[in-house]
């Protein structure tokens, strides 16, 4: 039986060196991160799961302050 890529995930990728993160996974196609920060899509049948991350979120990055005003060297 075969095991469903879910986000959060660490997987092989077929014919590419090294485990990958799963960032999002969406129609079939499995967004990739590795380790150096070099991302690649590839459809979920290509992926083995190598171990399981428990369905996480990746959470996006905090944005920018809504004040208007941001941070400088100086500050």
């Amino acid at each position: 039986m075969a095991t469903e890529v879910e986000s959060g995930d660490l997987v092989q990728a077929a014919d590419h060196a090294g485990p990958w993160t799963v960032v999002e996974v969406r129609q079939g196609m499995a967004l990739l991160e590795h380790g150096d920060g070099h991302r690649l899509s590839l459809r979920t049948t290509s992926l083995t799961v190598v171990r399981k991350g428990g369905g996480k979120k990746i959470a996006p990055a905090e944005s920018a302050s809504d004040d208007g005003t941001s941070p400088t060297l100086f500050d």
